[in-house]
Formats: C-alpha cells, structure tokens, sequence
C-alpha cells in the first residue's frame, strides 16, 4: 500500500491546530468564574449532569457521521459548538443561561471524542505509520505544552484583572485553530469489504464486539474507575483548592505544573512499553491515583493538596497513551471512533448519579466528603484488578 500523500501534511497541521486550541487561559479558573458570577457547586454539579446527558445523547451518533462521512467536518462542527460555548459563558449572568453554555460545551467534546484519536490514526495509516501512533500521538501533547504553560500561568493574574479576559483570549486561539482545521485534508477510511452499516446497524457491530472480548470488557472496567478518579479530581479540584486557600494567583502555576507532568507522562509511554507490560502500566496507574487520593484528603496543607493534584498528572498521562493504544490495536478503523465513544458513553452513564452526589456532599459537608468516598472507590477496585486483573492483561503484549 503506498503512502497517500495528500494527508502527508494533516500530522504536523494537527500539532498546530492542537496546540492553538489549547490557549485556554480560562481552564484554571472556570470554577471560580462560576463562584464568581453565584453559583453554587451544587448548581456546578446539575450543569455538570446536563453536559452529560448531552454528551450521552451525542456521543456515539457523532462518532457514527465521522467514521461514515468524515472526520474534518465533525472535527469542524467540534470547533464551532466550542466558539459557542465561550461566548455564552462570557455573557451569562444566571443558571440557565450558564447551562445553556454547558449544553455547547457537551456537544463540541461529543463531536471531538474518538473523532481526533480515528483522524490522527488513520492519517498515519494512510502514510504506513500506524506503528508509529504511541509515540506520535503523545508528541502532540509535547507541542501543546507551551501553550498551556503560558495560558494556565496566565490565567490567575488575568482573572485578578477582570474575570472574562481569559475568555475572551481563548476565543481569539480557537478562532484560528478553526480556521486551520478547514485545510486538512480526510483521511482514507480504511472498511473491510462489505462493512457498509446501517446507523444502528453499526451500534450492535460495535456493542457486541466489546462485550464478546474479554480483554475489551476488562479494560472497560478498567476505564470506568480510573476515570472516575481522574475526572473528578480535575473536574473538582478548583474547589478543592479553594476549600485549601490556595491563593488564586497560584492556580495557574498548580495546572501548568499539572499540564507538564502529565506531557512528561505521557511521552514516557513509548519507552516504558519496552520494559513492561500494559499490564504492570495499568497497575501502576490505578494505584498512583488512589495514593493521590489519600494525599488529598487527609491532609489540610495547600501546598500537600496542590502536589497531589499535580502527582495525580503521572498516572493520568500514562492513561491516556496506553489506553488509546491499547484499543485501537484491536479495533478496525471502520468502528474506531464509534467503540471509543462508546467506552466514553457508559461512563457518563456512571457520572450521570456521582455528579449529583458530589455537589450535595460537598455543599453540605465538604469537597473532601465525596473524595473520601472515590477513595474509596478505587481502594476496593485497586485490590480487586491486583488479585484478578494483572493477570487477565498480563497474556496481551
């Protein structure tokens, strides 16, 4: 099969395209902008549940047009629902309008989930270097890192200023990284003969060919509990660190701090591969995040709770190589973003009765209350893959 030259280029514009939309200078503070303009974590919470269902309702059918008709249009669609979004929340003033923003925003990250991974995949495919994906696909996050350096250093300071200026920045970036997107250029989709599906036709493909691989179902347990974990630590750790006192100018050096860590991770993948097995990585994984855990929530220092926010970075950056690989060496590139969304949509089913227990808990109590019990969580789960899940992983290479 020779290369197709015409996405020679889609890596590289990819790269830029990622790293101008990651100028998100209001990522750190966007909690404290919802402080900021009253609401209240449990109002943050019930937002949180309406981007989920949102996201639910989205996720598969979206991935379903890309893998039939094309990865740049819905990665398009992705950029513009973004656009959408900021500027609502620049202008919102009450709850409804606040989740109105949150319905834009579960939308755009429906449209890009799965999407981005099958475009980046299959444009290596095209050139013959799909063996290439660890490594290339963790080196994004390398060209990323400036901008979120400068964007999460930033973004304290800028909200000290006025609290919309790291919004109105962000949009200027992703405006740009839009209009870039329009010159890549879609990859061949590469369908065994015979796989034209029907829309639901393709669901119960794709459905049955989770559940029937044992390892696709392992690892989906897998998925659920460490993003339990991990999403909620980033979705609530602005909170947390205010539940701290951390001074707000520091926010911004905790998440880029946080972004750096979790790029060094991330790169570390290829290398790490070569002396253990998925199955010691995943180990590793799961075990780190509940450590972070306990960190945060037995401690009453800024300092101790910021660090774990930030260790929290390791693992989370070696999930997100692993995993990543893990499926798509098992999955033909005619279900590729489809099965990825699908791993995404039984999870927001999970988040769907968490996100509103974590607001009352924490409105009622305290943030650390709900983190007590993910600490939980994952100590029950931790123990469970150690004395059956190692060894189920261990058989693949």
């Amino acid at each position: 099969m020779k290369s197709d030259l015409k996405t020679d280029a889609n890596i590289k514009k990819f790269y830029i395209i990622t790293a101008l939309a990651a100028f998100a200078f209001y990522t750190p503070i966007s909690q404290l902008f919802f402080l900021d303009r009253g609401l209240t974590i449990f109002d943050m919470a019930m937002m949180g549940v309406v981007w989920t269902v949102v996201k639910m309702v989205l996720e598969i059918p979206s991935s379903i047009v890309a893998d039939r008709w094309g990865r740049k249009q819905v990665l398009l669609m992705s950029t513009f629902l973004t656009v959408l979004q900021i500027v609502t929340v620049i202008f919102a003033r009450s709850f409804p309008i606040f989740v109105l923003a949150s319905i834009w925003s579960a939308a755009a990250y429906a449209f890009r989930s799965g999407t981005d991974v099958a475009f980046f995949y299959d444009s290596l495919k095209a050139q013959n270097k799909e063996k290439d994906f660890e490594k290339l696909w963790a080196k994004q996050q390398v060209y990323s890192q400036v901008p979120f350096v400068i964007s999460f250093l930033c973004s304290g300071f800028l909200f000290a200023v006025s609290p919309t200026i790291p919004y109105w920045l962000s949009l200027v970036f992703l405006l740009i990284s839009g209009a870039l997107t329009f010159t890549l250029v879609e990859p061949k989709i590469y369908s065994p003969v015979g796989a034209e599906l029907k829309f639901l036709g393709q669901i119960k493909e794709s459905l049955l060919f989770i559940f029937k691989d044992v390892n696709l179902r392992f690892i989906l347990l897998f998925v659920l509990m460490f993003s339990l974990g991990s999403d909620i630590s980033y979705g609530y750790g602005q909170i947390y660190l205010k539940y701290l006192s951390l001074p707000v100018v520091l926010f911004g050096v905790v998440f880029t701090l946080k972004s750096f860590v979790c790029t060094v991770a991330a790169n570390m993948v290829p290398r790490l591969r070569k002396k253990f097995s998925l199955a010691t990585l995943f180990g590793f994984q799961i075990g780190g995040i509940t450590l972070a855990y306990y960190m945060m929530v037995l401690t009453k220092n800024y300092w101790v709770g910021a660090g774990a926010i930030i260790l929290i970075a390791i693992p989370h950056g070696f999930f997100e190589i692993s995993k990543s690989s893990y499926l798509h060496q098992r999955i033909q590139s005619h279900q590729r973003a489809t099965i990825d969304s699908m791993f995404s949509f039984i999870l927001s089913v999970i988040f769907l009765v968490v996100e509103p227990i974590i607001g009352l808990l924490a409105d009622r109590y305290s943030i650390k209350m709900p983190f007590w019990g993910v600490a939980g969580v994952l100590t029950v789960y931790g123990v469970y893959y150690l004395t059956n899940g190692y060894k189920r992983l261990e058989v693949t290479k």
